[in-house]
């Protein structure tokens, strides 16, 4: 081969190899821009539940307020056990013992003692959604969505809190001013001080009759302390 046609062969190699490096660089580029296009996108998605009609009484609570066991719940909306306590085994208090009116659930939030500033304001957010009947929606809500809403424990998530609004179709307004003029901060505050009460040092937990249970207990240890406090109670 001569010299002449070495070097131009040598030349075509060279640009081949660039033309290489550019696709890959290109490739690179729109994965990047793929990635944060697709986080955008999934941090505004809202994962909804099957919504369920329930019988909410007072701003907070579940069931029958006249109900011979009371539990009050003790949660915080970032922690993983109180969603799946949330989510799955208060299902199944619902259809054993709170619809037959046995037991009544009493919702208190402990966001700002034990969780974040960010699991607080979800608290005081689904406080003002009972204002309009809605508390335990948006707490589906809230919790269907928790990986999402949590990923910054720091953060305002007041526009993603009144998403939820719209998606259970309240009043917007009356949801906005109570978000933002923090209507139920001094609720919050109380919630953490019978929590501290009561020796709570963990989400969830529970008070049944008064009775301390700690933690996203099976079914059957709720059946039992049920149980327990009706006999205790003579019913």
């Amino acid at each position: 081969m001569s010299s002449k046609k070495a070097i131009q062969e040598r030349r075509r190699k060279r640009q081949r190899q660039k033309n290489i490096i550019i696709w890959i660089m290109g490739v690179g580029v729109v994965l990047v821009v793929s990635a944060i296009v697709y986080a955008i996108i999934s941090s505004n998605q809202v994962v909804i539940p099957e919504l369920e009609t329930y019988q909410q009484n007072e701003l907070s609570g579940l069931g029958d307020p006249n109900a011979p066991v009371v539990i009050q719940e003790f949660s915080d909306f970032g922690c993983t056990h109180c969603a799946d306590f949330g989510l799955e085994t208060k299902k199944l208090l619902e259809k054993e013992f709170i619809d037959s009116g046995i037991v009544y659930l009493q919702f208190h939030s402990v966001g700002g003692l034990l969780g974040s500033a960010a699991t607080l304001q979800a608290a005081e957010a689904a406080y003002c959604a009972g204002e309009q009947n809605n508390f335990w929606t948006f707490h589906d809500l809230v919790f269907t969505n928790q990986l999402n809403l949590f990923g910054n424990r720091a953060a305002d998530n007041s526009k993603k809190l009144i998403t939820y609004a719209e998606i259970l179709n309240l009043d917007l307004e009356q949801f906005r001013t109570c978000l933002t003029d923090r209507t139920y901060q001094s609720l919050a505050a109380n919630d953490e001080s019978l929590a501290r009460q009561n020796g709570i040092t963990g989400t969830p937990s529970f008070l049944v009759n008064g009775v301390l249970l700690r933690g996203n207990q099976p079914i059957e240890s709720f059946r039992l302390a049920i149980e327990e406090a009706l006999a205790e109670s003579g019913n």
